[in-house]
């Protein structure tokens, strides 16, 4: 997931098993696995994606981190209607979510 590649002189991003979305407009496209692409460190120089930008690691750790706070009060809404049990059980799947999107993108 995630590959870039080229067909068809366009430059495609891999988003599930058959499908791909196009970089530019984000339209989705059927690929068949018999399909063959050029995958998009081969692709010259210049014919990438106009606007496409880097995101810092820290930019998107700070704006997962907010959601993640946001996401953690609306769950304590809940904390009346939800037994104690069940509601720490989610606050345990959340942080162990959390930590794993923390690892990969300490790894990228």
């Amino acid at each position: 997931m995630g590959q870039q590649f080229e067909l068809e002189g366009e430059v495609y991003v891999r988003t599930g098993p058959l499908v791909a979305s196009h970089a530019g407009n984000g339209k989705q496209r059927f690929m068949a696995r018999y399909v063959v692409v050029k995958p998009v460190s081969v692709v010259e120089a210049g014919t990438l994606v106009q606007g496409a930008r880097m995101v810092s690691s820290d930019a998107v750790s700070t704006t997962f981190e907010t959601f993640h706070g946001r996401s953690l009060a609306a769950l304590g809404q809940l904390e009346a209607d939800l037994p104690a049990e069940r509601l720490n059980a989610v606050y345990a799947e959340i942080a162990k979510a959390r930590r794993g999107f923390l690892d990969t993108l300490a790894g990228l």
